[in-house]
């Protein structure tokens, strides 16, 4: 069709549009959502901080201090004081509003306490622990025995005298087990790590019983032995399996059943 003179020129100009913007992706998403984890965990901590008695913040900081260490040296300590005991605690509190059972928990943790705070070597070999029924104290063959042997050490003898002073003290029983590591045979005088381990425990009650001369009733102790099914530590090299060579004194109330 033929243009017309006179009329005007149409131009039409054509753009290409202009298209959405490059995609972001949602790498933001993840980490907003861990920052917002993390808060959430921090809140939850100072919360949960917040709620804590004294006597339990003093714990958790035991428990911080103690995993500073490296594996060694918490081999050589073997056990966290996690029982709470301020240091010009002493036996016979009245002013603790403690129930009967309690007390006399808290005053054995004390006895204990005092007791490896006379040796250094004995400190440094032993720890303490509770539960809800009694008080746990840890020691080391290092002090106690010779490796394969149920023969009391010269330097246990303090120990022992005074473990039984503490039953003197306290209306309380003792269990006594003895643990052996996975190597241990006895040196041929016993069958198994099941009768040295039971061996040392019997060792230790005997001389407990004599050096009380008749004070401490022998109904109110017992001996186990538990040979290597109960490790301290996972054993990766000798100082895991010193370790695991250890006697226990368990101290709880007389009528609570344990062993």
């Amino acid at each position: 069709m033929a243009k017309s003179k006179g009329s005007p020129n149409i131009i039409i100009i054509k753009k290409g549009g202009e298209g959405h913007a490059p995609h972001h992706g949602g790498s933001w998403k993840v980490a907003y959502a861990d920052f917002v984890t993390a808060m959430m965990a921090f809140f939850l901590l100072m919360w949960l901080i917040s709620a804590l008695k004294p006597q339990q913040k003093e714990v958790l900081s035991i428990v911080f201090k103690e995993g500073q260490h490296d594996s060694r040296s918490e081999v050589k300590q073997s056990v966290v004081q996690a029982m709470f005991i301020p240091k010009d605690a002493k036996v016979g509190l009245a002013e603790m509003k403690l129930s009967e059972k309690d007390q006399i928990k808290y005053e054995v943790a004390l006895l204990v306490k005092e007791l490896l705070a006379k040796d250094q070597d004995l400190q440094s070999n032993s720890g303490i622990s509770s539960d809800n029924a009694g008080v746990l104290m840890q020691v080391n063959n290092a002090v106690m025995f010779a490796p394969n042997s149920a023969v009391l050490k010269p330097e246990a003898a303090k120990l022992l005298k005074g473990v039984a002073d503490i039953l003197l003290a306290q209306k309380v029983d003792l269990v006594i087990r003895g643990h052996t590591d996975d190597t241990e045979n006895g040196s041929g005088l016993y069958p198994s790590k099941w009768e040295l381990s039971a061996a040392r425990a019997a060792a230790c009650l005997r001389y407990i019983l004599a050096t009380s001369n008749g004070a401490v009733a022998a109904t109110r102790l017992r001996a186990s032995g538990y040979a290597d099914s109960r490790p301290l530590v996972p054993v990766f090299d000798e100082a895991g399996r010193a370790a695991n060579r250890r006697v226990e004194f368990y101290y709880h109330s007389p009528e609570t059943e344990t062993w």
